[in-house]
């Protein structure tokens, strides 16, 4: 297995030959052979000395404070494929072209290490696939590509599972490790008399995203199907992030609203758990983009925001609620036994038709996502 420091990944940006190097005490310019030419302050350029890293793992074996306040750059020279530069508290370093053509410092993956998500609708229906659990199992290569599609698309499914109960902790074990809650290992979906949670009824599911109230929320969910013997109680998803940007795109003061003001969640069992969160409906990075949905009308608190935003805000959130559960932004399919899906909890949300006869019977567990894209990056070097 091949260890994987950031500093040696390289981007697909064009030639990290270097043609010339100017510097100042302050700042150093690189220009590539390609015509780009970048700018490296000094301090960055200290901090991030090849050397200053702790064998393969990239972990750095210096604060920022042990560092001189006012560092200079003394020197800086091409050499052997890299730049060799020197600084005035007497440290030298060879920076790889590598390297510094990897770092453009131009804000352009500011708070983003995966992809831009690959979003959708309906028209998805027409395209599902269930890949082979056994071929997962044995098949490095099928499984990265079934665990990017997770990642980018933000649900994945499998077939050919065995319908068994615990299989669904098994499936979590391609990529990671299962989250546990006060729920337990896992759960079990299915009919149960007078039950706390509707899962444990044939009714009808609106669209939602599980455990709001949590911090952190669980990154995956899972649900297996054991036994489905019922007349209806289709699965459904929904994409979150195209939705939410479609409310931009036809309301941006509701998409405001909805991604400025947080909301609580609360989850109370008989004094044994008061789980409560406040987040906004929508979550966005520093650069806007949508990095989460948490949406759960079943676990909403009464909203306490300022009375005189109120109107507005009911305004938004029930567009949302409207677009969450349009036939155009969903996907439906029926579980059979073996069959098991997973699903982004920040980004997918989920429902199911009701049922009115029949067994039914799923097992669910969670995990977090920095297992499934670490997985990733591990099979890709491989």
């Amino acid at each position: 297995m091949h260890h994987l420091v950031y500093w040696y990944i390289p981007l697909e940006i064009g030639s990290a030959m270097m043609s010339a190097v100017e510097h100042n005490p302050h700042w150093m310019k690189v220009t590539f052979e390609d015509g780009e030419a970048w700018d490296y302050p000094t301090v960055w350029l200290r901090d991030n000395i090849p050397t200053g890293r702790h064998r393969n793992e990239g972990q750095r074996l210096f604060d920022i404070n042990l560092l001189p306040a006012d560092l200079a750059i003394s020197e800086a020279v091409l050499n052997n494929g890299g730049v060799q530069v020197a600084f005035s508290d007497g440290t030298t370093d060879l920076f790889p072209a590598t390297f510094l053509r990897a770092h453009p410092l131009a804000g352009s993956h500011e708070g983003e290490v995966t992809p831009p998500p690959s979003l959708w609708g309906s028209e998805r229906q027409e395209l599902l696939e269930f890949a082979d659990y056994q071929r997962l199992v044995s098949d490095d290569q099928a499984r990265a590509e079934w665990l990017r599609h997770l990642r980018d698309s933000g649900y994945a499914l499998v077939e050919n599972t065995p319908a068994e109960e615990g299989t669904v902790t098994r499936v979590v074990g391609l990529f990671g490790f299962v989250r546990e809650t006060n729920y337990g290992t896992l759960f079990d979906v299915v009919v149960r008399p007078d039950p706390a949670n509707l899962a444990n009824t044939s009714a009808r599911i609106g669209m939602h995203t599980d455990n709001p109230y949590r911090d952190p929320v669980p990154g995956l969910q899972l649900l297996h199907c054991i036994v489905n013997e019922s007349d209806g109680g289709e699965s459904q998803l929904c994409d979150g992030f195209a939705v939410a940007e479609r409310l931009r795109q036809e309301d941006e003061n509701a998409f405001r609203l909805l991604s400025t003001h947080p909301v609580r969640f609360r989850y109370l069992d008989d004094g044994n758990s008061d789980l409560q969160c406040y987040r906004p409906l929508i979550e966005t990075n520093s650069r806007g983009h949508v990095t989460g949905v948490r949406y759960n009308s079943r676990s909403a608190s009464a909203f306490d925001m300022e009375a005189s935003l109120l109107p507005d805000y009911y305004r938004a959130y029930r567009k949302l609620s409207e677009l969450l559960n349009a036939p155009e932004s969903r996907i439906e399919f029926r579980l059979g036994p073996g069959q098991l899906m997973i699903f982004d909890n920040q980004r997918v949300l989920h429902g199911r038709s009701e049922y009115k006869i029949g067994h039914r019977h799923l097992q669910g567990c969670y995990a977090d996502k920095d297992a499934l894209h670490s997985t990733i990056r591990v099979l890709e070097s491989a």
